[in-house]
């Protein structure tokens, strides 16, 4: 224990007594990078037909009345891939795409009207702010705008009872968000973000869907 305490404090100390150099030199333009974390997709609810007695007059039939449904997305994982140019030391833009296979689940009450979407396609174009490029540690702030798609099987039980389609299209998508890089080696550093990927909801749920996206990563940082 002893030797712990010593020697921590002298890691420490050599950190702040010699910087890295690669930290002083401009950082190097073009970045790629693979990231992995979680998906976390918030709920919503909508209007939804449902299956009744029809009460038929000479003058019409009176329609089912629709029902209030609610639906849930599980918690799964999130990988993301892209690259990222740097035209100054502080602002660069990124292009990116990311996958999560969040599966779909529809509640009526307490009825399940059965699953659909399998996963989560996602494109995004960022611009992004770098606050400090002087140390190992260089924090960043991002947004931008893109295109989301929820698809899944075409058997899926949701699908087949006639509530969602099995792909519901690409969907306008922006983003927001907040990261900072750990500088290892001039060309490779460490990753960490959190961002909110907001679009529509998917078929006849209402409201903004928030897909809050928490991940680490690796990037290769080139000349």
């Amino acid at each position: 224990m002893r030797s712990v305490r010593i020697i921590l404090p002298l890691i420490l100390l050599l950190l702040l007594a010699f910087p890295w150099a690669c930290a002083q030199d401009a950082p190097p333009r073009l970045e790629v990078l693979a990231e992995g974390g979680g998906s976390f997709l918030n709920s919503g609810t909508g209007l939804v037909p449902l299956m009744c007695v029809q009460v038929c007059t000479p003058s019409g039939c009176t329609p089912c009345p629709p029902g209030t449904a609610t639906s849930s997305f599980s918690k799964t994982v999130r990988i993301v891939a892209g690259a990222r140019y740097r035209f100054t030391r502080h602002d660069a833009i990124e292009a990116s795409y990311s996958y999560s296979p969040n599966h779909l689940s529809l509640q009526l009450g307490t009825e399940s009207l059965g699953s659909a979407y399998s996963h989560v396609d996602l494109i995004s174009f960022n611009y992004v702010r770098y606050l400090s490029v002087r140390s190992r540690v260089q924090p960043f702030a991002t947004a931008g705008v893109g295109m989301n798609r929820f698809s899944g099987p075409s058997n899926a039980s949701a699908v087949l009872y006639g509530y969602v389609n099995a792909d519901n299209g690409w969907q306008f998508a922006w983003n927001y968000g907040a990261g900072a890089d750990l500088v290892l080696q001039r060309q490779l550093a460490l990753r960490l973000e959190l961002r909110d990927y907001v679009t529509g909801q998917p078929s006849f749920i209402t409201g903004s869907s928030h897909n809050v996206v928490p991940s680490v990563g690796i990037v290769f940082r080139f000349k």
